[in-house]
């Protein structure tokens, strides 16, 4: 007869071991180890500074996939970095509980968008930018200028695209 040892070098009795087994085929059988978990998908913002409106996304999207359950890769680029948040922005950011400091801004790169499952730009993209899910939001307000409605339009348009992140699951 042969013996079944636990990690622990202790002998597991008959009974255990069957029980196990039949735990282990249930969980193949029902899907939970026969497939790994989707990769999230990668989303990336894109505006001109890359200091305003993509890190503003950037970061209401990630609170709001999180508010939703949705796991999602978000990241920003500008396609030339520039600082351009106002004092009054800074102070609407900051009471709205927005970091766009979260995370370092930095410029657009062909690995960049190689990585990203969907591009949103705000601002027209260089030409040598190619990808097959771009998102044009470029009508979007200006955050500096008009940030309630700036705000309304981003939150409209990240609300939707979660929904559609979350049907694709």
């Amino acid at each position: 007869m042969t013996k079944f040892f636990n990690r622990n070098r202790k002998p597991i009795h008959r009974r255990e071991f069957v029980i196990g087994s039949l735990l282990l085929t249930g969980f193949i059988t029902s899907g939970c180890l026969a497939h790994p978990a989707a990769k999230a998908p990668k989303i990336l913002f894109v505006c001109q500074a890359g200091t305003a409106k993509s890190p503003i996304a950037r970061e209401i999207f990630k609170k709001r996939a999180k508010e939703r359950g949705i796991v999602v890769d978000v990241f920003s680029r500008g396609i030339v970095v520039e600082d351009h948040v106002s004092l009054q922005l800074k102070d609407r950011l900051r009471a709205d509980g927005i970091d766009t400091n979260a995370e370092p801004a930095l410029s657009l790169q062909p690995a960049d968008w190689a990585a990203a499952d969907i591009l949103v730009n705000f601002n027209p993209l260089p030409e040598s930018v190619k990808h097959k899910d771009v998102r044009d939001w470029s009508d979007t307000p200006s955050v500096n200028d008009d940030y309630a409605n700036a705000r309304a339009s981003m939150n409209k348009r990240i609300d939707a695209l979660l929904t559609e992140i979350a049907s694709r699951k």
